[in-house]
């Protein structure tokens, strides 16, 4: 059961497009209060307007609504093959948990998913499937962090560049052990992470 699919609930529909067309992603179809964006690589984005901003991560196949943390998963059919893509590639969704060992064997045995890359002073580890996509869990001992969507970038410092031309400026910019990180708010409030990945599977 591999992750295809990350449902973005959001309250600004029509911001949060052009954030992500800027990004590189490419607009497959729109009917408000619905949005398809197709990525170079990783998962689709499904953007769909609610009152509050929210991700959520979308496998085929059957399997829990949540995880040990309360991080709520969906399933649902694959979706259907595109002829093109656009130039973003999704690392995956960052997903918050308290126990990074349990949490990481939880998603193991319960989706199948294999961990590829970890790293304990970020209390960073990311997971995939052989279906398919990538799961980035991170430590946060008080849960306030919502579910976050990861971008893999090769040079995140001219990504910030780029995205201030568009007047979009960085929460924070930040040099981990292995590569940098810059995040984001989207214009509807979900939180976006630009990876620079110098050593990480990604």
């Amino acid at each position: 059961m591999g992750l295809h699919t990350l449902r973005l609930f959001t309250p600004e529909l029509e911001a949060d497009l052009g954030f992500f067309q800027v990004l590189g992603f490419t607009l497959r179809e729109l009917e408000e209060p619905h949005a398809r964006l197709i990525p170079g690589a990783g998962p689709e984005l499904h953007l769909e307007a609610a009152a509050a901003p929210r991700l959520v991560p979308v496998f085929d196949g059957l399997g829990p609504r949540e995880d040990l943390e309360g991080n709520e998963l969906e399933h649902g059919p694959p979706p259907r093959p595109v002829a093109s893509r656009g130039q973003a590639r999704v690392l995956g969704p960052v997903l918050p948990v308290v126990d990074l060992p349990t949490s990481l064997a939880w998603y193991e045995r319960q989706l199948g998913l294999r961990e590829t890359f970890s790293e304990a002073a970020t209390g960073w580890a990311e997971l995939v499937h052989p279906g398919g996509g990538r799961i980035v869990l991170a430590f946060a001992p008080d849960l306030d962090t919502p579910a976050m969507l990861a971008l893999s970038v090769r040079d995140a410092a001219a990504e910030v560049v780029r995205l201030q031309e568009h007047d979009e400026q960085p929460v924070w910019t930040r040099r981990v052990p292995w590569g940098r990180m810059a995040a984001y708010a989207a214009p509807g409030g979900l939180p976006v992470l630009l990876v620079e990945a110098s050593s990480s599977s990604g």
